[in-house]
């Protein structure tokens, strides 16, 4: 398997929420040879800036292009002016759509090809339906690819689709759901597992807090025979694709 260990570009949306300190997630955005559109949500400006005072030292500019939503929940206004450049596209509180939603429909919508990777951050913890709402994103055409939140992160696993896990250890958890558009069926094909997730549950969740077998390898990868799924890795692992034929 030929495998891609970096993303030639990708966008990124932040939103309100629980999101991982901007050091957690340095692993992985050394992966992103370049952010190509930046797009904040409401709250989710705030964590932006934080974001963007750590990374400006590591040559990634998270300057945003566009701020979105209702701006109910940000807590520091004067943001709205340091980022004074950044396109305002400010809705009503009451709307079809979350802040989140428009968010990722506008970075779906600057993705001509498809072949940006879009990056979800923020939306852990508080309200429960907030967080099953930013699940069933994973079942649109503007899904995020990957959903950095708490201590972990969300990888979409579209069929056909593989991936790569390395630096795991056996403390680590590892998790595959099915999208909530594939409740039932599927079929996910898993190495380097205690246990693999396609053994039992044809429904819901195959497989909460699974580990790695073999801690001095460290490795676990992914195939989405069939269906769409959701893989769950630590902040601290790293990830690669495999390469279109």
């Amino acid at each position: 398997m030929d495998l891609d260990c970096s993303l030639k570009s990708c966008k990124l949306v932040f939103i309100g929420g629980e999101a991982p300190e901007a050091g957690q997630t340095k692993e992985f955005f050394s992966r992103i040879r370049c952010v190509d559109n930046v797009i904040a949500a409401d709250s989710g400006l705030d964590t932006l800036g934080q974001y963007h005072s750590f990374f400006k030292d590591f040559g990634l500019d998270f300057s945003p292009d566009l701020v979105i939503g209702d701006m109910d929940s940000l807590r520091d206004k004067s943001l709205l002016e340091k980022f004074g450049c950044a396109k305002k596209d400010f809705y009503p509180h009451d709307k079809d759509f979350t802040d989140t939603e428009l968010a990722l429909m506008k970075a779906r919508e600057s993705d001509g090809n498809g072949s940006s990777f879009v990056v979800l951050v923020g939306g852990n913890g508080g309200r429960a339906d907030h967080f099953i709402g930013i699940l069933d994103t994973f079942s649109f055409d503007y899904r995020p690819d990957c959903w950095l939140c708490g201590s972990q992160m969300v990888f979409f696993l579209g069929q056909g689709k593989s991936l790569v896990a390395s630096g795991l250890k056996k403390s680590d958890y590892v998790s595959v759901a099915r999208t909530t558009s594939f409740f039932e069926g599927g079929k996910i094909v898993t190495s380097g597992l205690e246990w693999k997730p396609d053994a039992g549950k044809k429904k819901g969740m195959p497989s909460l807090s699974n580990r790695i077998h073999d801690e001095k390898e460290g490795v676990a990868s992914f195939f989405a025979e069939e269906g769409n799924f959701l893989v769950f890795l630590p902040l601290t692992a790293a990830f690669a694709f495999a390469k279109p034929k």
